[in-house]
């Protein structure tokens, strides 16, 4: 659910690897601090769980990408991202994020709660590694997307947009940092902040973190509409398609896709 190219050098089993791209989603994708409220009794989705694919046609420089969505008896969910799928442009294969969270709803809208696995992310707890010292980050933030399923076999996710609700934040509506500080607030590496660590040239830091409370978000998305949230254009909105992931063959390329 996140752009191809962001990603592309983030892979390798790494803590820090991993950290750069935590931070890489913050990057280009506001993140939450609270999500949406947790429903009562969380209930996956029916209509979006099972495997969902979006294809590119051959001469848009792009590849496909297999979305999996799987329930937990405790009516969370586990999202499983595979991008760079016969991606012309990268010899070292396919790349995988997987999320966890829940689905849930404001005024008819629904919406997707995901934040990097905690399974996943267990590097991160000073608990877990006592050999990592000092070293100490906060766990991985929310990520929230809207989804409709229009037919049976069709599901769209529109990504919110870091500059609308960085400007939410800036005009007081919501709570939280637009900046790369704020952004940075929280973690840090033997002593040091985090944009220390990773000031490499040419690597971007900016977005935008909300901490308004859950119920304070969800006003908020009530009164102003989602619309004051989502991005809009092909880099926002992803079309997937209900159906198992088959290879590119000569034959498709050769009609078009």
């Amino acid at each position: 659910m996140m752009t191809r190219r962001t990603y592309s050098s983030f892979r390798g089993p790494s803590y820090l690897t991993l950290l750069l791209l935590l931070v890489s989603l913050v990057s280009c994708c506001p993140a939450f601090k609270n999500p949406l409220p947790l429903p009562p009794e969380p209930k996956a989705d029916n209509t979006i769980l099972g495997t969902w694919v979006r294809a590119f046609k051959p001469d848009e420089q792009g590849s496909r990408e297999q979305l999996s969505i799987f329930a937990r008896s405790s009516g969370w969910i586990d999202v499983v991202f595979i991008y760079d799928i016969d991606t012309q442009t990268s010899a070292d294969g396919v790349s995988v994020l997987t999320f966890e969270g829940y689905s849930t709803s404001v005024n008819d809208q629904r919406f997707l709660c995901l934040r990097l696995r905690a399974k996943d992310l267990g590097w991160l707890r000073r608990e877990d590694r006592p050999n990592r010292g000092d070293q100490q980050a906060t766990e991985s933030p929310f990520f929230i997307f809207n989804y409709q399923t229009p037919s049976s076999d069709k599901l769209t996710i529109t990504f919110f947009s870091t500059l609308k609700v960085g400007e939410l934040i800036k005009k007081g509506k919501l709570k939280g940092e637009a900046d790369r500080k704020g952004m940075l607030k929280g973690i840090l590496f033997n002593g040091k902040s985090l944009e220390e660590v990773l000031n490499v040239e040419g690597f971007s830091l900016e977005g935008a973190v909300v901490t308004s409370s859950s119920d304070e978000l969800a006003k908020v998305i009530s009164r102003e509409g989602v619309g004051a949230f989502l991005g809009e254009g092909e880099d926002y909105i992803h079309a997937f398609s209900r159906g198992p992931y088959q290879p590119t063959t000569k034959a498709d390329q050769s009609e078009g896709d």
